[in-house]
């Protein structure tokens, strides 16, 4: 006997196109714009293509995205807090049929009342999702269908980008192995700009030799929002460390001294 399950939730949510799926996002799931005094309605466009040999039906609607501190971020209704786009952000089409290999762009508009605006970022996503399920190979007997959503980003920065003020919420030392830990750390965002921000940690032995600095963790931290961002400690002995986190958000930096035990 055949059992059909639906994961629950019945929705992948997409920040990158590494899944293959017959429709994919072509230019990117961030979309920033800067709202203009000569122009203030802004328009773009996200680019999908169908990669599949059948037609696919895509649905397309808008979500709120947040972040709150120690919770995973939401999509709550449009309109959710004082920085949403709202009904100021809207597509050409709420859904589409998409032919084998075609390309499409999924055009967006916003009129954002600039009078009415004060300084900061404003954001949503436009949701993208798949109508038709991936189907997944039965293994022992059971038989997976999922359903792919493309979570795309639109901001827009009402006024001149000010530097937000970073705080550090929580930092977290989990020990995957006994090779390989995880250094977890939850900044918040205390202005009215949303930053990219790009976190880093040097790691110093006893006497003040820089051992390594680690790659940068980056994501988008919204005002009032917070961000988790993991940073791999690996082949390190065990042993006692000085520590330097470093936050990036292209304006200002900001750093925390931090002591790292690693057994």
């Amino acid at each position: 006997m055949k059992l059909n399950f639906i994961i629950k939730p019945a929705c992948i949510l997409l920040f990158s196109t590494s899944l293959h799926a017959s429709v994919v996002i072509v230019n990117g799931l961030t979309h920033a714009h800067t709202l203009s005094a000569t122009d203030p309605k802004i328009q773009g466009y996200i680019k999908v293509r169908n990669d599949g040999t059948k037609e696919s039906r895509i649905v397309v609607y808008r979500q709120d995205l947040t972040s709150d501190c120690g919770q995973s971020s939401s999509y709550p209704e449009t309109g959710s807090h004082n920085r949403s786009l709202g009904n100021a952000l809207q597509t050409n089409v709420d859904e589409k049929v998409m032919g084998a290999s075609e390309e499409y762009d999924l055009r967006y508009s916003i009129d954002l009342d600039k009078e009415k605006s004060s300084p900061g970022t404003y954001w949503a996503v436009v949701m993208v999702e798949v109508a038709e399920p991936v189907r997944e190979e039965p293994k022992n007997g059971v038989q997976v269908n999922s359903r792919v959503r493309y979570a795309i980003q639109i901001i827009v920065d009402v006024g001149s980008f000010e530097g937000p003020a970073l705080t550090y919420e929580n930092v977290v030392f989990d020990k995957v192995s006994d090779q390989h830990s995880v250094l977890r750390i939850m900044l918040k965002n205390n202005g009215t700009f949303g930053a990219r921000t790009s976190v880093l940690l040097e790691i110093y032995d006893p006497a003040g030799n820089k051992l390594k600095t680690t790659e940068p963790s980056t994501r988008m931290l919204y005002p009032g929002n917070c961000g988790t961002f993991e940073i791999p400690v690996a082949d390190l002995p065990k042993g006692k460390y000085d520590c330097v986190i470093i936050a990036d958000t292209k304006k200002d930096l900001f750093g925390s001294n931090i002591a790292l035990q690693v057994e």
